[in-house]
């Protein structure tokens, strides 16, 4: 059998700079001047109950049924005026929290920069920047970003570099069209270069360059998001001819990757997505030690050189577990190179063979020129039809040895399992794990929490900022 050998990606930066040297875009120092007009955030804010925030909440129009304003009466009043006073206090801070979590306007905004920062909150915001970068976090600590929209920009969505202990949680984050279409991260949805410890859960993340691209990194988690559609360097060329377009990638000496429970979804149908998949693979790991992915879905993709989840060039130590691959192009699972690989108790279905590729389930063939193997294969339950029509589920190129196969269902027998889709491989809520809320997208259906509120289209009302002061 015929697999196409993948095309090798130049995984260079653009013009072979690391990307922290962004950073002097900033400016000579984090309260500088902010430049073209951007918004400089130099230093920690602080909210009512004393949250580091960058943000605006609207509780206009809440119910505050519920707060006890029983009024004391007879001569035990002045008795039980502290005691009154302190019931008020706990309920003001209760509906502050509650109403924090279930109704947060998103304050329009222009870039927002963010350098040498410590303890920072972006929260409840709409940024966009049409001439570049949305939001750049630069050499900065323990910054969170949290129920906010981030896009259209110019360049990415979120940029990050250095620094570390950086949360992106329960955000619409959606670069969309490029300024530049040149290779490579000009117009990632979130960018990390050289950061330690990098927490992504529960956002909807679309239209990037990659949508979640990462290098020189280490303690990362990519948990419960929905990953759409990425439209590659230049969205008018094909996939197998760039080096970007992945929903997920790592590379460049990275440690610790964990992605967990994403939907990771890539289609061409303009009719329900603002601009149609440009995929090579959906989720890449490549020279990067310690690997996990695990409880993923994944599907969609049609570039005749892409995988739904591979380890590339030098990707040691992955495993790749329980996830779920619908139709993902010519390749479901693939090990291309690296040490000490697992792929157990994965289900793959593939049905759409793509013309000019290998169209396999799962492919296990050394194609760097570092070491590869040992491989386990286990538990899988995989089919894939090549062009012909032909079953084609499992295929070993070599190079990777010893590859030991254990209780795996291929072929036939495996599509009885799998199909139909609808019922035996349904996909899950999106996003499929919000970190605390439910972010706010065109996309959302999970209810399993709250909202996080807001809008993603147009202005939110003026903001009303409930408060209490207690003598």
């Amino acid at each position: 059998m015929s697999f196409r050998r993948r095309f090798r990606h130049p995984r260079v930066l653009k013009e072979g700079l690391p990307r922290q040297d962004h950073a002097a875009r900033l400016g000579p120092d984090s309260c500088g001047k902010p430049l073209g007009g951007s918004v400089s955030v130099c230093g920690p804010w602080f909210d009512k109950l004393g949250a580091l925030l960058a943000t605006a909440k609207d509780y206009s129009g809440t119910p505050h049924a519920g707060i006890p304003f029983d009024r004391p009466t007879g001569t035990r009043a002045a008795a039980c005026s502290h005691k009154f006073a302190f019931k008020i206090v706990l309920s003001l801070v209760f509906v502050l929290f509650s109403l924090a979590i279930e109704s947060v306007a998103q304050t329009p905004s222009g870039p927002v920069n963010i350098s040498g920062q410590n303890g920072t909150v972006i929260d409840g915001v709409h940024i966009t920047n049409p001439n570049g970068d949305c939001l750049t976090i630069t050499n900065s600590t323990n910054i969170t970003v949290r129920r906010s929209e981030i896009g259209p920009c110019g360049g990415h969505g979120i940029n990050i570099s250095g620094g570390g202990t950086i949360n992106i949680y329960d955000s619409y984050i959606h670069p969309e069209k490029p300024l530049s279409t040149s290779c490579c991260d000009t117009h990632d949805g979130i960018l990390v270069v050289g950061t330690s410890g990098v927490s992504i859960q529960g956002n909807v993340i679309a239209y990037g360059e990659s949508n979640i691209e990462a290098n020189n990194v280490s303690n990362v988690s990519v948990i419960g998001n929905l990953l759409l559609n990425p439209i590659n360097s230049d969205p008018s060329q094909p996939a197998p001819n760039q080096s970007r377009g992945q929903n997920f990638q790592v590379y460049y000496g990275s440690s610790n990757v964990t992605v967990q429970n994403n939907y990771a979804l890539s289609s061409l149908d303009t009719t329900k997505y603002l601009f149609p998949e440009n995929q090579e693979d959906s989720i890449n790991f490549g020279v990067t030690t310690g690997i996990v992915a695990r409880g993923n879905y994944v599907t969609g993709g049609h570039s005749n050189s892409g995988c739904g989840i591979i380890a590339d060039d030098s990707a040691n130590s992955a495993q790749f577990r329980s996830n779920v691959l619908v139709d993902t192009g010519q390749c479901g699972i693939s090990i291309a190179d690296g040490t000490n690989q697992v792929i157990d108790g994965n289900k793959i279905l593939n049905t759409t063979p793509v013309a000019g590729g290998g169209n396999t389930a799962i492919s296990v063939w050394k194609q760097y020129s570092s070491a590869c193997g040992p491989v386990q294969v286990s538990n899988n339950i995989a089919s894939t039809l090549d062009t012909s029509g032909n079953p084609n589920s499992y295929w070993d190129g070599g190079g990777c040895a010893p590859v030991t196969l254990t209780n795996n269902v291929f072929d036939a027998a495996a599509a009885a399992l799998l199909q139909p889709v609808s019922t035996n491989l349904p996909p899950p809520p999106i996003p499929p794990q919000p970190f605390a809320c439910a972010v706010v997208s065109p996309y959302t259906n999970n209810t399993s929490l709250p909202s996080c509120g807001g809008s993603s289209s147009g202005p939110p009302s003026p903001p009303t900022l409930l408060t209490a002061t207690v003598h």
